[in-house]
């Protein structure tokens, strides 16, 4: 149940970047058309593309986490037994898990400081620059909690991977769902 909730949000998390990143390629693109061609351009391609890039940042970033796809340097946890693992991804945990409270109670104070604020031409609130405070806070501490349950439990799995590690992961998932769908000659599906 609970891996099956983590993997909605993962995907919720994917469909908001792609679609950030798909609203401010068309913003910024269809911009440069218009001045270049028509001598116009969209109002509030710059100001709105400017805060899907911020969500798109913040967002990934949790997802990186989530999918431990982020930057780690773990050559010392490679060298050192299980206690001092769990030692070190604890006390790194709790230097992240004090990070996101920061960053929830500073977004949270910076939200109620701007809700009067607007931008100029989008004519929204600058609440919604800084909510992406609160919503990476509180959505970081999942995957970093999920991390240090992963070591307590003896779990053997790195907490980053490299390139070769995921690309490796994907192929076997693909081949899965291939030998899934498509059975050899003679057996049957289950």
């Amino acid at each position: 149940m609970t891996e099956r909730v983590g993997q909605l949000v993962v995907r919720a998390f994917e469909v908001l970047i792609v679609v950030c990143l798909a609203v401010m390629g068309i913003l910024v693109f269809g911009n440069v058309i218009l001045r270049y061609a028509f001598n116009s351009g969209i109002a509030v391609s710059e100001e709105l593309s400017r805060l899907l890039f911020v969500w798109l940042i913040f967002l990934g970033s949790v997802l990186a986490s989530a999918q431990r796809i982020h930057i780690g340097f773990d050559t010392l946890l490679h060298r050192v037994g299980p206690r001092w693992r769990r030692a070190l991804v604890t006390f790194n945990a709790s230097l992240i898990l004090v990070g996101c409270v920061i960053f929830i109670v500073g977004g949270w104070s910076q939200v109620q400081v701007n809700l009067a604020n607007s931008y100029p031409v989008l004519g929204i609130s600058y609440a919604w620059l800084y909510a992406v405070a609160l919503v990476f806070g509180v959505a970081l501490i999942f995957p970093v909690c999920n991390n240090i349950l992963s070591v307590f439990r003896g779990d053997r799995e790195p907490l980053t991977l490299d390139l070769g590690q995921r690309i490796e992961g994907q192929i076997g998932r693909i081949e899965e769902r291939q030998t899934a769908a498509h059975p050899p000659s003679g057996e049957r599906p289950q």
